[in-house]
């Protein structure tokens, strides 16, 4: 086994404690020299992934407010008031789903159907949605075996006013097969403020396999975790997997581009002088040296046409690695480290999850989670959670991770104290392991 240094491949590298550190030819050569994960997905997993959301489905959805995880009603009301309306939570929508794989097999297809009480004028309203996710070949699909996928783009929109991504989680319920919850998110970009990608639209779903036989409890309801809750104690994976984009491992390549202000034509923009350029500016009647730096010149902006044209392209070749492989003294969650309310990006929803987009020095984080258990008490005790993130940089995917934490008791916390020291040179980085090319 060989350890190659690599930027967290949770989003921990824009935590604020992690070390900037620059990387050079060393770390680009190492990103050239791993082998990427090409047989993923196998086929009988990337089966059996569909198989977990084929067939029928029934539930709720329901639409909540991006800063304070409140579900809406049709009115655009934010708050519980008279939700309830003829039995039913006007702030949700009936859904019928019916999954499975597209024809070609490329992606897992979803058809949602809706109907809304209250909705409209006659007091209905029916609406009908077709979702593929997980598509777009390799790179596509970030997603586990037993039914968990976070879905999203491999490259994000220019960031400018208007632009939009979208985004889809869902969780599996693995003590209750046959139920899921679905999380829909749409970021908007927003170009000139500090964080220059924010939440605009939360969407959710709680879904029961039809022929389960069970009725669903609602999506716009439920238990809300606190601030105390959710950095409550240390967490730390326990199970769980990660992808890495082979090109995150090294520097995503720049914007080249510039434009001649004489001219107004496109140039590719080089780096420093090289030497030969250097001396030619010194002896500019050597006819040598001249020769010997126009062919210097021409190299280098070889190199940086085929840098842009490499950040023109989608991302291909990634990383499989388990959980275990990326070692790290802290949480795989950001959310812990903020508090609620104002322009905060964490926002809480019912059922004890939540959501997280942070946006920070040219790199995007979306991450959503939930307590399957309940809020975890004061006491240590068995309570985990699940994390589910994709992280962006330069506007280019770079990974995405599932992950099962779980608390540390005091003793544990104690010998990582020992294992780990944050003055290292390398603290906020970790180590992943990948077999020998």
């Amino acid at each position: 086994m060989r350890a190659v240094s690599t930027p967290r491949a949770a989003p921990g590298a824009i935590k604020k404690h992690a070390r900037a550190r620059g990387r050079g030819a060393r770390d680009r050569a190492r990103a050239r020299a791993l082998e990427p994960n090409r047989e993923w997905p196998p086929s009988d997993v990337w089966e059996d992934f569909c198989a977990a959301h084929e067939g029928g489905w029934h539930g709720a959805m329901s639409t909540h407010d991006p800063r304070t995880g409140r579900a809406i009603a049709p009115d655009g009301d934010a708050s519980d008031g008279d939700a309830v309306r003829d039995g039913n939570d006007a702030r949700e929508w009936t859904i019928s789903t019916v999954g499975g794989m597209t024809g070609d097999g490329d992606a897992l297809r979803l058809e949602t159907r809706g109907t809304r009480d209250g909705a409209s004028s006659d007091g209905s309203s029916d609406e009908r949605a077709v979702t593929d996710v997980c598509g777009g070949g390799q790179m596509g699909k970030m997603f586990i075996v037993q039914g968990c996928y976070a879905h999203g783009p491999k490259v994000l929109p220019a960031c400018e006013e208007g632009a939009e991504a979208e985004f889809e989680f869902a969780f599996a319920e693995e003590e209750t097969p046959g139920e899921r919850r679905r999380v829909r998110l749409v970021v908007r970009a927003a170009p000139g403020k500090k964080r220059n990608w924010e939440l605009a639209t939360i969407e959710l779903t709680h879904e029961m396999a039809s022929a389960s036989g069970m009725s669903t409890c609602g999506s716009a309801t439920g238990e809300f975790l606190t601030e105390r809750a959710l950095g409550s104690g240390e967490w730390r994976a326990s199970s769980g997997v990660t992808f890495i984009a082979i090109e995150a491992l090294a520097e995503v390549p720049e914007d080249r581009e510039e434009i001649d202000p004489e001219t107004g034509e496109v140039m590719i923009k080089g780096g420093e002088l090289g030497p030969a350029q250097k001396l030619a500016r010194e002896k500019p009647e050597d006819t040598a040296l001249a020769r010997a730096a126009a062919a210097e010149k021409a190299a280098e902006e070889n190199r940086a046409k085929d840098e842009l044209d490499a950040a023109l392209r989608d991302p291909e070749g990634m990383l499989v690695v388990p959980w275990w492989a990326v070692k790290s003294p802290s949480s795989w969650s950001m959310a812990g480290e903020y508090i609620i309310g104002g322009n905060s990006p964490l926002v809480f929803l019912p059922n004890n999850m939540w959501v997280l987009v942070e946006s920070v020095d040219n790199q995007l984080v979306v991450e959503c989670g939930r307590y399957d258990e309940g809020v975890p008490s004061a006491v240590i005790d068995d309570t985990e959670r699940r994390v589910l993130a994709r992280r962006y940089r330069k506007g280019r995917f770079a990974s995405a991770f599932f992950v099962r934490e779980r608390r540390l008791d005091p003793q544990e916390r104690e010998d990582e104290a020992d294992e780990f020291d944050i003055f290292d040179e390398d603290f906020g980085f970790d180590q992943v392991l990948v077999d020998d090319v």
